[in-house]
């Protein structure tokens, strides 16, 4: 609900709209009270959080905020994914401004019910507060492995390094809505989408609504060591190497970009977002459907070609 003067009013009301908004969705909201999900709750072994900022993580004049809900629970299951865990419910924080309105409250939560009812994952609570400054949520995700869950720690020298699936198409679809600014308006946001070109249309799809699932059943089945791709497969492959202890070697890059999209190897080194997963596998080992990228070899750091390279990917601290 809105006052005159635009700035929501009625916390309740904020809360049976977040409800009524995943209950149509056939997802679960604020149940906390229930045993089971109770139990649920405990037997939990993963908790990731991210936090999103309007303007700083996602822009209004880019995209409808339904994408911007979707991205926020995306990022943390894509989180959970990379270790082998599946969700168990979440929970959400939410700063609200007074420019905002329930129906901009009711479009974000859209996006994030969409997706928690993809991924059977009910929300479990959260809370509600106002701010003089940009919105921000703050989004956790708590989740359960069914066996050993997989580190960031297990790569040796002599195994495979891979990738769910090729990266850089959120970059470039980043580009593209930075130069169009199409606009929050959903049915204007549509006819801009439905005017790209196949290739155009693909690469904007994977930044406004990326999906955080693979396709492997079970990951541990082949990974030993894994991290999702957030912020550029440079910098989350020097992360993989330093928390290893080892050096990785992208010695197949071109199969690691996702040309289907336009992307170039710019995009899928230090763009981010793509929120596929690299892991690393013992050698010989031929995970279905996924993409062999590079090598784990002794040593510090990463190469591309036999070349060092800077690991710099997306920071929010960097101009």
């Amino acid at each position: 609900m809105r006052a005159r003067d635009g700035s929501l009013v009625d916390e309740d009301r904020v809360v049976a709209a977040i409800r009524a908004v995943f209950a149509a969705r056939g997802v679960a909201a604020e149940a906390e009270d229930a045993d089971a999900w109770r139990i649920d709750h405990l037997l939990a072994s993963h908790a990731h959080t991210d936090v999103v900022v309007e303007g700083v993580d996602f822009d209004r004049a880019l995209y409808p905020l339904a994408f911007a809900g979707h991205r926020a629970l995306a990022q943390n299951l894509s989180d959970l994914f990379a270790v082998d865990a599946e969700p168990v419910a979440f929970f959400w924080g939410l700063a609200l401004p007074a420019t905002w309105s329930l129906q901009d409250v009711e479009d974000l939560a859209r996006g994030a019910a969409g997706l928690a009812a993809a991924a059977q994952c009910p929300l479990l609570g959260g809370d509600l507060s106002k701010t003089a400054g940009p919105m921000t949520a703050a989004v956790t995700v708590l989740g359960r492995a069914a066996g050993l869950s997989v580190a960031r720690s297990g790569a040796k020298p002599g195994q495979g390094v891979w990738l769910t699936r090729p990266v850089g198409a959120a970059a470039r679809g980043l580009a593209l809505l930075q130069a169009a600014r199409p606009g929050d308006d959903e049915a204007g946001f549509r006819r801009w989408l439905a005017a790209l070109s196949v290739v155009d249309r693909r690469a904007v799809l994977a930044h406004v609504a990326p999906s955080p699932f693979h396709h492997l059943e079970q990951l541990s089945d082949f990974a030993v060591a894994a991290i999702d791709v957030s912020d550029g497969l440079a910098r989350d492959a020097a992360r993989l190497a330093r928390t290893s202890g080892v050096a990785i070697e992208l010695d197949n890059l071109d199969d690691a970009i996702d040309v289907a999209a336009g992307a170039t190897a710019q995009h899928a080194l230090y763009g981010g977002e793509d929120w596929a997963v690299l892991f690393a596998a013992p050698d010989g080992f031929a995970p279905p459907g996924c993409v062999r990228v590079g090598r784990v070899v002794a040593g510090a750091g990463l190469t591309v070609g036999g070349q060092v390279i800077d690991a710099r990917g997306y920071d929010h601290f960097r101009p």
